[in-house]
């Protein structure tokens, strides 16, 4: 009997347990929505003063996201030898959108002086709260080419002599 008993006892906790659920008034721990879905998509680093080097931002989500505040540099950045580009307050990116950073910007506009390598480096992006949510280490690439990521967003990433600064990537 006493085994009967003790049997009953532990089905019920066991019970108990699987239905369980968060107490009212407790809030669960989610993860930013924003550090999923905003990925460095393409860079070009062998621009000129008419045409400066660039990082394209790119939004996989379905909501817009307000990215102003976030953080984009290089290595002076990194080492903190150089001030990280921030983006300006008010910056979003459309659901499946793009954003273009352009660097190799004079210090005197943006002290951050952040310029890409043409023999290739890496690049981070933080977010608000200053958690890196992306860096790519990116190689040296000709004057016609980008590093991109093939299709927009994915984890695969190529040199392509097809330019696509603000648009889907081919």
């Amino acid at each position: 009997m006493k085994i009967k008993i003790v049997l009953a006892s532990l089905a019920v906790s066991m019970l108990l347990v699987a239905c369980s659920r968060p107490e009212p008034g407790i809030t669960q721990p989610s993860t930013p929505v924003a550090a999923t879905v905003i990925k460095m998509n393409e860079i070009y680093s062998r621009g000129v003063v008419t045409d400066p080097d660039w990082i394209e931002l790119y939004n996989g989500g379905t909501t817009a996201v307000d990215i102003g505040g976030y953080k984009i540099y290089d290595i002076g950045g990194q080492g903190g030898t150089k001030p990280k580009m921030t983006i300006p307050t008010g910056t979003t990116i459309p659901a499946k959108g793009y954003y273009v950073v352009v660097t190799d910007i004079p210090v005197a506009t943006d002290p951050s002086g952040f310029g890409l390598s043409s023999a290739g480096e890496e690049a981070w992006l933080e977010d608000k709260t200053g958690t890196v949510i992306d860096d790519v280490v990116f190689p040296a690439m000709d004057v016609t080419q980008t590093y991109s990521r093939i299709p927009d967003g994915s984890t695969t990433w190529q040199l392509t002599s097809n330019m696509t600064r603000g648009a889907a990537n081919k």
